[in-house]
């Protein structure tokens, strides 16, 4: 009996561990605090006293705060697909968003910085 409670034990462990999904998003997975917007036609806004944030987590993504604004993603060589599902419930370009899809280049990604280019905007991050 004192074998069977520990061997239980782990193998519910070993279950629940095996169950969960793998983000495979490397350095995008994870909370990106937006610094600066530079719109393609006006001029640079400064966001680092704001609270704007990107959360990347397996394919889907928040724009805003705890009730922000839900999309989804694509991640593939240096491009960045958005696609937002409930866009009409706040404004979208105090986060850098000018459309409810749109297609970014990846010009900088690391741990700690990434650096997306829009056909609207130019926007710069650290990692949170």
């Amino acid at each position: 009996m004192n074998k069977i409670i520990p061997i239980f034990i782990l193998s519910l462990l070993f279950v629940a561990v095996s169950c969960q999904k793998k983000d495979d998003n490397g350095n995008l997975g994870g909370f990106w605090k937006l610094l600066l917007i530079e719109p393609v036609n006006g001029d640079a806004i400064d966001t680092k006293e704001k609270q704007c944030f990107w959360k990347f987590q397996l394919n889907l993504m928040q724009v805003g705060g705890m009730y922000g604004t839900y999309g989804r993603f694509e991640h593939v060589g240096d491009s960045l697909f958005i696609s937002l599902i409930d866009y009409d419930k706040q404004p979208l370009r105090q986060y850098g968003l000018y459309a409810n899809s749109e297609r970014f280049g990846v010009e900088h990604l690391d741990r700690n910085g990434m650096v997306l280019q829009s056909d609207s905007a130019r926007l710069t991050f650290r990692k949170f």
